[in-house]
């Protein structure tokens, strides 16, 4: 949407002026006789009506004027959306994050929503075209997931690649219930006997790990609560995955310098896990999280230095790297969760950060069957380290409910 910062600070000046301005008026008639009353009325009576006047007008032009300077057109062209629709495979699933296929797939799943229907005459922008300005926000990092970078590839003004990027995450987030769920009891016992053959943890249900969501620039609002110990700034996200990269749960929103025991200890998974877990079930975890009849984490020193606790760590580190694939994958795919390029100025900034990585977790569980492109994987300097190759064999608002059948 366009920022209208500079014409809010113009209005929110002159406010203040008036304020003083009436503030000083009655501290001088309070201190003043009758006889410096009627001088001031003879003397300076006419420029204070003046200048108040003029201060009157300057308000009024700024609450009535949408820009403080002329609008200069940019000249735009549609002509690079077109090549992008048009172009080889190659060329479109680097833009799009995504094959050609799955990402008409995704548009058949959200081309029906209210959110692309308008109430006017005015007809809004196909559904693709839409789509892939988002789609180029949330795929690349630095300048390329701009407003005016995306705008500029694809001929619309920053304004609209705002626009077209809220509608599509509304759309998406609408079908979040059915694309990110926690495994019902029939789910659940096909998962663990996979994990159990293939990495020999009885009853285990998947892994969960935490990362650093970055953002490009320090909030305003609270700003050192997003500092991380990394020397950036970033918000939290607790990722539970099963054995085949699926992400079963998300508890995105705690800043970044909140541990992951402690995100963990606020979600719904600790608070409820009855609702989540049932008999031994269990999931694996790094050191970071607390031994809990839910959560298996790995040996801290110093009873990891024995023999018989080191070989346990060692097998649970080689089941647990797909969790760390799985961010990778993630993070690779949709690199704008590398440094989210989002002002968080207010809560509603914040939530609208959240619902940005929730979405990214979406379209990460809708395109598994999408091949994963190797370019992709790239040096991660968040939380994570190298992303690993999610191709190696392995030898918080939250949501991921639960759903019984």
């Amino acid at each position: 949407m366009p920022r209208l910062v500079n014409r809010k600070e113009l209005v929110r000046s002159v406010d203040v002026k008036i304020l003083t301005d009436l503030v000083l008026h009655d501290v001088l008639d309070s201190s003043s006789d009758e006889e410096d009353e009627m001088l001031c009325e003879t003397d300076g009576s006419s420029s204070e009506d003046d200048e108040q006047i003029k201060i009157a007008v300057v308000r009024y032009f700024a609450t009535q004027s949408r820009y403080l300077s002329a609008r200069v057109n940019s000249p735009k062209t549609k002509e690079l959306a077109y090549l992008i629709f048009q172009s080889d495979e190659l060329t479109f699933k680097r833009n799009a994050r995504m094959t050609r296929q799955a990402f008409f797939a995704v548009v058949d799943k959200i081309g029906s929503h209210i959110v692309f229907r308008n109430k006017s005459h005015h007809e809004q922008a196909p559904v693709p075209d839409q789509l892939m300005v988002a789609l180029s926000r949330f795929g690349f990092d630095g300048s390329a997931s701009s407003l005016w970078t995306a705008g500029s590839r694809l001929g619309i003004g920053e304004g609209t690649v705002s626009l077209y990027t809220e509608r599509v995450m509304y759309a998406l987030l609408s079908l979040e219930k059915t694309v990110v769920t926690w495994p019902n009891t029939s789910e659940r016992a096909t998962i663990k006997a996979r994990i159990e053959k293939n990495q020999g943890f009885p009853h285990c249900l998947g892994y969960v790990d935490g990362s650093l969501i970055g953002l490009q620039e320090a909030p305003s609002m609270c700003g050192e609560d997003y500092y991380t110990r990394k020397g950036s700034y970033a918000i939290n996200a607790m990722i539970v995955c099963d054995d085949l990269k699926r992400i079963r749960h998300v508890f995105a929103g705690f800043p970044g310098c909140s541990h992951d025991h402690r995100v963990f200890m606020y979600s719904k998974l600790a608070l409820n896990p009855f609702k989540y877990f049932s008999g031994h079930e269990y999931l694996l975890a790094d050191s970071a999280y607390p031994v809990s009849d839910i959560i298996v984490p790995t040996f801290k020193k110093p009873l990891a230095n024995s023999h018989e606790n080191t070989a346990f760590n060692t097998a649970h580190s080689q089941a647990r790297v797909i969790v760390e694939q799985t961010i990778g994958m993630l993070k690779g795919r949709f690199q704008s969760l590398k440094a989210l390029r989002l002002r968080i100025k207010n809560k509603k900034d914040h939530e609208f950060a959240v619902y940005w990585i929730r979405t990214c977790c979406m379209l990460h569980n809708m395109l598994l069957d999408d091949e994963y492109d190797e370019e992709w994987t790239v040096e991660d300097d968040g939380d994570d380290g190298p992303i690993p190759n999610p191709n190696q064999q392995a030898v918080a608002t939250e949501r991921g409910q639960p759903n019984e059948k």
